[in-house]
């Protein structure tokens, strides 16, 4: 994703003027001493001012990860204070930073490091503790609150029936929402002030405009927007109306308006028109430069090098036939939806029929653990009462990125393939009861006490060996993983070998959170932090490490790029190792494709080319992922697809 916006979006000269950098422009009047900024910055700020001026009301921050969107950000904050007539105009309310939990303290810590001792009056809006009173919040310069607590405070906002967006920059208000009561109800404190400013951090997180965070984004009452995303689209070019509507981007930021004149060309092959409209927005309200980008033929970044290596792991046979067994079993499974012309019917089903797939080659013992053990943070703002059984096809991907960890298709069902039960006490049919005893029998034969292996942690334990010897024990890595239950597994073996480790995931409390990073960062013992995929794979900072090893793939690779930039970013002085651990002749080959397709699609929305892989991966691509080779016909998919 990276590269992809590079050329569609300039940096910024059209509307900062002159390009060149005066002398003193690096200091901000208010950082603390020795903060400077980076010749990028500098115009990155420019252009943000620029963007508060007239009739501009902010914009898209879409600087690749690690180039520094925080500290220009706080810079335009510094800066940027409410003025006399903004105050008498309502705006009494400081900046709103809306982050996600993992992200919330760096961003009070980068406020209190980065600028002048009382610059900014900070505070945190979050947990129970957390005030109820909107005249509170409006005595802080910068409040930084989570995606969670608005979305919470947005419900309650709501049954309060104050549904009006009444401040002179939000004029256009969604429709069906009435004017507020004369009478005052009690509202939540997000809700019940006018901010001058608010900063939306990792935007993508607002994509899917249906949700509540997006929702609550689009209700918050201020003058000026912004995002900020090193991604700014993951799967469609849908995901952008959301942060258009979030920015009052006319006209763009009417579902309407957008699906005539965006997503209905797409979807109608008319791509290239579709494009330069979106091009025209674009081009006025978003500000991205890539870590390769120069300013007067220099890079305006200088990191260390960074290699990602797709490194195939070796199935015993034991694990190679577990797998077998159970790929022709799902796959069965799946042709009789195809067959019966249920597959979209059955699309949770069919989505975690591929999961069981993904969980086999990380390790076999994973297939039959419940699928409630998995929710962690790949679930953390969407609940299991939003996952539709029948998806549009557009919906696919969502579901694909959520379905990591969801127990779906409860009841007297097969909790590995899905056929019906006749005996409502079993868990299994009798043939995926057979794939399961494999998996116990290997439990049973394990030494020293510790689980079974598996290929992946096999290669792991190599590769933390090999790091090892050779840094002589300096370096550290991050090891990623979708799956909390194999970050359990792997736990035992680096306890058994040594190695001190830190854990991160959804389920740890935020204190227990920040320790684990205190202690990758400051202990030089420390050497790997296990963390959870969705916990962590946007928004920290961990230089510390420049190893990294994916112990699954993910559907999204703008999803992998941003984990992998958790080491390689601004900070980092050591060349950074990637390694992606796969298994070949399994649905991790499939994904690789499916990879690749993704990257073709954004590329195809946001740099103007109308190639070949332009439309949205349909409900129909993700089903592929069933298929080796040989794939299935032609036939089955068309009936898939009239569901």
């Amino acid at each position: 994703m990276q590269e992809l916006l590079s050329g569609v979006i300039g940096d910024g000269e059209d509307e900062m003027g002159d390009d060149g950098m005066k002398e003193g422009e690096d200091t901000v009047e208010g950082f603390a001493k020795g903060i400077k900024l980076m010749p990028h910055q500098v115009r990155g700020v420019r252009w943000m001012k620029q963007r508060e001026t007239g009739r501009k009301y902010g914009g898209i921050l879409a600087d690749d990860m690690g180039l520094g969107k925080t500290v220009q950000t706080l810079a335009r904050i510094v800066e940027g204070k409410p003025t006399a007539a903004e105050k008498k105009a309502g705006y009494k309310a400081g900046t709103l930073i809306v982050a996600p939990l993992a992200v919330m303290e760096q961003w009070a810590a980068e406020c209190r490091t980065k600028t002048e001792p009382g610059r900014l009056k900070v505070t945190t809006h979050h947990g129970p503790s957390r005030t109820k009173s909107g005249k509170t919040l409006e005595g802080f310069d910068v409040v930084i609150t989570t995606f969670q607590t608005l979305a919470s405070e947005f419900g309650v906002w709501e049954t309060k029936g104050q549904k009006r967006l009444d401040d002179e920059s939000d004029e256009e208000v969604p429709a069906g929402r009435k004017k507020a009561p004369k009478k005052k109800a009690t509202m939540s404190a997000l809700f019940d002030v006018k901010w001058l400013r608010i900063v939306v951090d990792e935007a993508q997180n607002i994509k899917n405009r249906n949700t509540k965070a997006a929702k609550a984004a689009v209700g918050l009452r201020a003058k000026y927007r912004w995002c900020l995303t090193g991604t700014p689209i993951q799967n469609n070019v849908e995901e952008l109306f959301s942060l258009f509507q979030f920015l009052r981007a006319k006209p763009l930021d009417d579902w309407h308006v957008f699906k005539e004149r965006i997503s209905s060309l797409v979807k109608d092959g008319r791509t290239k028109l579709a494009m330069k409209r979106l091009h025209v927005v674009l081009k006025a309200i978003m500000l991205r430069r890539t870590k390769d980008a120069e300013i007067d033929g220099k890079k305006i970044l200088n990191l260390p090098g960074r290699t990602v290596q797709v490194l195939p792991c070796a199935f015993d046979a034991d694990e190679r036939a577990f797998y077998d067994a159970l790929e022709q079993k799902t796959t069965l499974t799946f042709n009789k939806f195809v067959k019966s012309g249920t597959a979209n019917a059955n699309y949770t089903s069919v989505l975690t029929l591929l999961l069981r797939l993904r969980q086999a080659c990380v390790h076999p013992s994973l297939v039959t653990k419940s699928l409630d053990t998995e929710v962690d943070a790949i679930t953390d703002a969407v609940s299991k009462s939003s996952i539709s059984a029948a998806p549009e096809k557009d919906e696919a991907d969502e579901l694909a990125d959520l379905l990591g960890g969801l127990g779906v298709a409860k009841g007297k069902t097969c909790q590995m393939c899905f056929v019906k039960l006749d005996d409502n006490s079993a868990q299994y049919c009798d043939a995926c009861e057979k794939i399961a005893q494999r998996v116990r029998h290997q439990s049973g034969a394990s030494e020293d006490a510790l689980p079974p292996t598996s290929a992946k942690i096999r290669m792991l334990l190599k590769l933390l060996s090999e790091i090892d010897e050779k840094s002589d024990n300096k370096e550290k890595t991050i090891v990623f993983s979708q799956f909390t239950s194999f970050l359990d597994l792997v736990e035992p073996f680096l306890k058994k070998y040594s190695i001190k480790y830190v854990r991160y995931d959804g389920s740890m409390r935020n204190d227990h959170r920040q320790e684990s990073l205190a202690k990758i960062r400051d202990d030089p013992k420390t050497r790997v932090i296990l963390i959870s995929f969705k916990a962590g794979s946007t928004g920290l900072n961990l230089t510390c490490c420049n190893n990294v090893i994916l112990m699954d793939l993910w559907w999204n690779p703008a999803l992998e790029d941003q984990a992998f930039d958790r080491a390689h970013r601004l900070g980092q002085k050591l060349d950074v190792n990637i390694w992606k651990l796969t298994i070949e002749e399994t649905v991790e080959d499939r994904i690789l494709i499916l990879q690749n397709s993704k990257r073709e699609l954004a590329n195809a929305a946001l740099s103007g080319q109308t190639g070949k892989g332009v439309m949205k991966l349909t409900m129909d691509d993700i089903m592929k992922l069933f298929k080796r080779s040989s794939g299935h016909d032609a036939e089955d998919d068309e009936e898939s697809d009239e569901d």
